[in-house]
């Protein structure tokens, strides 16, 4: 019955809606995809009988007509309780194929702008705000920030929009992803309220609109990121990267002799400092893990307190990266429960991209988390210093042309010394050339 009434409300409430033009678009019609989020067997979040799919397809309906009053021409990637795993024909998981098939249709039209529409899951409620994620080019930073804008004076908190790199941000056109709130967020289950927060990002996208040949011309800087794996080793090259006095991040393993020790020591001087988790790969030696590894056969209880215990080792943590973890990042049971875990820790996920099938780009804006994605391995030709400083040069490229490039390198066996002096060489370099040097903190903002 409460179904039935949930349903209904939103319909009543729907077509009953007086949809003003809260602002008009200053030249030709421009086209604007909407894509509301999971749908069909995907409820998204749930929060006792209310689902995420719901929400995500009102909330795009009430925002089509906004859009469409002010001027613009406004489709949807779903207009009914459906996914679009069979739109294309293609590989993959379920759910893979219907967030790469809202990619690909979204770029078949090329649109001027497209809004992926998401609820947040979790139990926040005292974080009533929405978030807005943008891909990897200064255009969508700048959609971005206009639309964060409407959405803190909403929720009257001032936040930051995030880069990620979830799948459907990886479309060609611009756009961003927003979560409008949390789903246990009752407000979002009043139409006016709704409606209010769609009126804002309406009238934020238009103003998008309005800019856009001012946005376009905007050349972002060009953003390096470094991270530094296998901290906690008592590596002989440890202190190699604490003398680099250049910017990188610091992924300390768990449950080792010196994972304390090493994570102050780099905290100290001024290193950003990620927990680098490991986690079950398809073939493997199990020295190769340490003494604690996620393992698919872990019970997502035990997954949490493997976390909390690693989290509380090394309390100067911002975010995870995998170790290994090739089997382990394809576990859908695997995968939420680590994400779960950074969304209640407030922590960022890097993949290091262990398997081409991971489901932490997929998965992570259910849960509203920065996940980014290593681009290069800096020793992935040996660990001669000059074949490291041939994959700077490749990271240098993938910074100009995305506006940042993420790199793994290593402390122990895999890099070392050689890594160090490579770096050391060429960061200096980069940065009298313009690029920015950047630690993870750099790149997210912590939300209060």
């Amino acid at each position: 019955m409460k179904k039935l009434f949930f349903s209904l409300f939103f319909i009543i409430g729907f077509w009953g809606a007086n949809f003003p033009a809260y602002a008009h678009l200053n030249s030709q019609p421009q086209l604007i995809v909407i894509d509301p989020g999971h749908g069909g067997i995907d409820p998204g979040a749930v929060n006792s009988w209310v689902k995420e799919k719901d929400l995500n397809l009102t909330a795009s309906l009430y925002l089509k007509q906004f859009l469409e009053n002010a001027g613009a021409i406004v489709t949807l990637t779903r207009n009914g309780d459906y996914d679009l795993k069979d739109l294309y024909p293609g590989p993959g998981s379920r759910q893979f194929r219907d967030i790469e098939n809202r990619k690909k249709y979204i770029e078949n039209l090329n649109p001027d702008f497209f809004i992926s529409i998401h609820v947040n899951s979790g139990n926040f409620r005292k974080k009533y705000f929405g978030q807005v994620f943008y891909g990897r080019n200064p255009i969508n930073a700048e959609f971005a920030s206009i639309i964060q804008d409407s959405l803190n004076k909403i929720y009257n908190v001032s936040k930051s929009p995030q880069i990620a790199d979830f799948l459907i941000l990886s479309a060609s056109t611009p756009g961003v992803l927003i979560e409008i709130g949390f789903i246990d967020d009752k407000r979002l289950q009043n139409s006016d309220f709704l409606k209010k927060v769609c009126q804002e990002i309406a009238s934020s996208i238009i103003k998008c609109l309005n800019q856009k040949k001012q946005i376009s011309q905007l050349k972002g800087e060009s953003k390096l990121l470094i991270i530094i794996d296998d901290f906690g080793n008592n590596s002989d090259s440890l202190v190699d990267f604490l003398k680099l006095k250049l910017p990188f991040t610091a992924a300390v393993m768990p449950f080792l002799n010196n994972t304390h020790q090493e994570a102050k020591a780099l905290y100290q001087s001024g290193n950003d400092i990620i927990i680098h988790l490991p986690m079950e790969p398809k073939s493997y030696k199990r020295s190769w893990l340490g003494p604690r590894p996620i393992m698919v056969n872990l019970t997502p209880q035990e997954i949490t307190s493997l976390l909390i215990a690693a989290l509380k080792e090394n309390p100067w943590a911002i975010g995870i990266n995998n170790h290994t973890g090739s089997r382990a990042c394809e576990d859908e049971k695997i995968v939420k429960t680590v994400l779960s875990f950074c969304q209640k820790n407030n922590l960022a996920f890097i993949d290091s991209q262990t398997t081409p099938n991971s489901l932490f780009p997929l998965l992570g804006s259910e849960f509203g988390v920065v996940v980014l994605k290593r681009d290069i391995f800096l020793e992935v030709n040996g660990k001669e210093e000059k074949n490291i400083i041939e994959q700077l040069k490749k990271l240098q490229s993938i910074a100009q042309k995305k506006n940042l490039g993420i790199a793994i390198g290593h402390v122990g066996y895999e890099g070392g010394k050689p890594t160090a002096n490579a770096l050391k060489k060429v960061l200096p370099e980069l940065q009298r050339q313009g690029f920015k040097i950047c630690t993870l903190s750099d790149l997210i903002k912590k939300h209060p």
